[in-house]
């Protein structure tokens, strides 16, 4: 474990020079330290990136979203939020691009949609606002946000009511949702054909995997043609897509487990985790998730959970890409919060 003095100089050193992914580690290494907190995290391929809150007073950017490729020694800033009081949610990365969604609330709740990119002269592509009522659980809302290689996709729902939905009203008041899913292209965006409102969404490649309370249906980003699809018994709670695995946590009787299934739907095994298990996150051949600080790790066609890291604090944005198993967390130095990228190889 490298010790505070010279940390950063040491990370930096082990990153660019490869040593960081070319052997099994029995302790993770830092691969970037923010200067402030650090509220959201992604990894793709060779590029990583986060939203942090910076503590300089200088800074014009709250919060910062910054891409790095691991094999560059600079992040770069892409794109800045809307205020230090918003939410950064549904944070997705797909190659060099980044894509997020901040919240914040008056008597309306306002969703800024972005998404900003490593390559582009003008890094903020895509800009759009969203406004939900959270009185009457009106209007339209981000539901879900996935990205891989060069497909990045969002869902988003609209609801509305008709009827007696006021005060006064005796007759029933009828709900509608209506939505879709949406890819982000170089000019704009486009929908997914077919795909509808998302409640959770994993991609791997050119192909999305759309999962309701009770099923998964695997399709192409673009045509939207019919790959595979699975239902499930319990409610599910996470999905994540590797070229050929859809893993899906879900609720069972007392606890939580992980199915994994083929791209066709195809029930590959069923595996018992513990019962706070989230984050899930795969390969073709392992997948990772978190039991509080506790970073777990399981096979896809074998075997029980094992830990293979501790977290200083609750992980944000774990993932495996790879043999790369990435994270961030917040930790205090001389009373000072900043977030700090880590990493660990497995095998």
């Amino acid at each position: 474990m490298l010790k505070a003095t010279g940390l950063l100089a040491a990370a930096l050193l082990l990153v660019s020079s490869g040593a960081a992914y070319s052997r099994s580690q029995a302790h993770p290494t830092t691969l970037v330290w923010a200067n402030g907190a650090i509220a959201a995290f992604a990894q793709d391929g060779n590029q990583i990136a986060w939203a942090s809150y910076s503590n300089s007073v200088h800074s014009h950017c709250i919060p910062e979203i910054r891409i790095r490729l691991l094999d560059k020694h600079r992040a770069k800033l892409v794109g800045c939020g809307v205020t230090e009081d918003g939410k950064i949610e549904h944070f997705s990365l797909a190659g060099r691009r980044v894509l997020w969604k901040e919240m914040y609330c008056g008597n309306f709740c306002y969703q800024q949609l972005a998404t900003a990119s490593y390559s582009k002269r003008e890094r903020v592509l895509f800009k759009d606002e969203l406004v939900w009522d959270p009185e009457y659980r009106s209007g339209d809302s981000i539901t879900a946000a996935a990205g891989d290689s060069s497909t990045l996709v969002y869902g988003v729902a609209t609801y509305s009511y008709s009827g007696g939905c006021g005060e006064d009203s005796t007759g029933p008041c009828i709900t509608t949702v209506e939505g879709s899913t949406n890819r982000v292209t170089n000019t704009s965006t486009a929908e997914v054909p077919g795909a509808g409102v998302p409640g959770l969404l994993a991609v791997s490649g050119r192909r999305i995997a759309l999962a309701g309370w009770d099923s998964v249906t695997v399709i192409d980003a673009v045509t939207g043609a019919h790959v595979g699809s699975f239902s499930s018994a319990e409610g599910l709670l996470d999905v994540a897509f590797a070229p050929s695995v859809v893993a899906v946590l879900e609720s069972a009787a007392g606890g939580r487990r992980i199915e994994f299934h083929s791209l066709a739907g195809a029930l590959i095994r069923t595996v018992a985790v513990p019962a706070k298990a989230t984050d899930l996150s795969t390969n073709n051949t392992r997948a990772v998730f978190h039991v509080g600080k506790s970073i777990q790790t399981v096979r896809v066609a074998a075997g029980t959970s094992t830990t293979v890291a501790t977290a200083a604090n609750a992980p944000i944005g774990l993932s495996i890409e790879g043999t790369r198993v990435a994270w961030a967390e917040n930790v205090k130095i001389r009373g000072v919060q900043r977030g700090r990228i880590r990493a660990i190889t497995v095998r």
